[in-house]
């Protein structure tokens, strides 16, 4: 049996980043017909997108803003105390 080839000890190369970077995460909900997927977004988003008991139900995409919350956000805010407060949120 040959023997095994050195390992190379340089530094292994930095990933491209893809993709424009952003503050605002953006999400989907994807799945089978008739699945959930509206009464999951209803109820993350607290809105009353039509979820009936029928397949296609909702064709048009739904989109909505959902403030994340934050222990270390507030825990920062009570320290600083800036001037204004703006939580992040999932669009």
């Amino acid at each position: 049996m040959p023997p095994k080839a050195a390992k190379s000890k340089e530094a292994p190369a930095e990933r491209a980043i893809l993709g424009r970077f952003s503050s605002h995460l953006k999400i989907g909900i994807v799945g089978l017909p008739n699945v959930g997927k509206s009464t999951l977004f209803n109820t993350l988003t607290k809105l009353a997108i039509p979820a009936e008991n029928f397949p296609f139900c909702t064709i048009e995409p739904n989109e909505a803003r959902v403030n994340v919350p934050d222990e270390r956000f507030e825990w920062l805010c009570k320290s600083f105390k800036p001037k204004s407060e703006v939580c992040d949120s999932n669009s």
